[in-house]
């Protein structure tokens, strides 16, 4: 079986295990939320500037996000390894047609994801921004490697080098948080604040012995435990 028949049927098996409709929806709402919250507070975004915007979604899964993002009006498109080969093949897009390239939880399952970022800077227009979240090695060590379909981990100091060679500017990294007050996301210990303030998951329910215990008791604020890293860029 080749690597992609193998990360194919990863893919069949893990989206057999979808959330229900109403915990997908929410978690989409709260990453698009958290994406825009984060270009307002930290780059020049305004959103009364920026309406319509053609944004395209790499390794979308089962397009979770593209609900959200088509209710605020914009434009959405989702690659996956369906599509293409994201390690070696062109996006079929032309240069410089795509304001916000998001990408979540995919840059690390890549061996060569170099051809990831360039084609992300290739496809952006001038001033737009990538999106990628990814696991934070240095949080995360223990367990990255657990999952087969891992190959390539990346620091926030990595992932910023790695942008840097592709010529991206603005480079920022955050912890990967989602709706969190704006503290949480700076300073020189932001990644320390969301894996040791918050002892919890958001996810509402523990998974004990194939078992589903509810646990939206759980405070909002002891809740969003992060071992991943939010990088964003612009071309």
């Amino acid at each position: 079986m080749t690597d992609k028949e193998e990360y194919l049927k990863y893919l069949k098996e893990n989206r057999s295990k979808k959330l229900d409709v109403n915990e997908s929806l929410n978690l989409a709402n709260r990453e698009i939320e958290t994406m825009f919250f984060m270009l307002k507070n930290f780059y020049k975004f305004r959103e009364e500037d920026n309406q319509n915007l053609d944004i395209i979604d790499l390794g979308c899964g089962d397009k979770f996000i593209q609900q959200p993002i088509v209710k605020l009006n914009h434009n959405y498109k989702g690659f996956d390894i369906d599509d293409l080969d994201l390690e070696k093949d062109s996006l079929k897009l032309p240069d410089n047609s795509v304001d916000i390239v998001i990408s979540l939880g995919l840059i690390e399952a890549l061996k060569n994801p170099i051809n990831l970022i360039k084609e992300s800077y290739r496809v952006l227009k001038k001033g737009g921004y990538i999106y990628y979240i990814t696991p934070n090695w240095k949080m995360d060590y223990k367990n990255f490697f657990n999952n087969f379909y891992h190959k390539t981990p990346f620091t926030p100091e990595s992932i910023e080098t790695a942008l840097k060679l592709e010529n991206f500017n603005d480079i920022k990294t955050f912890p990967g948080l989602r709706c969190k007050p704006k503290w949480y996301y700076e300073g020189k210990l932001r990644f320390e604040k969301a894996y040791y303030l918050l002892p919890f998951s958001n996810n509402n329910f523990l998974n004990y012995n194939s078992l589903k215990i509810k646990r939206n008791w759980l405070p909002e604020f002891l809740k969003g435990h992060s071992r991943s890293i939010i990088a964003i860029a612009k071309k």
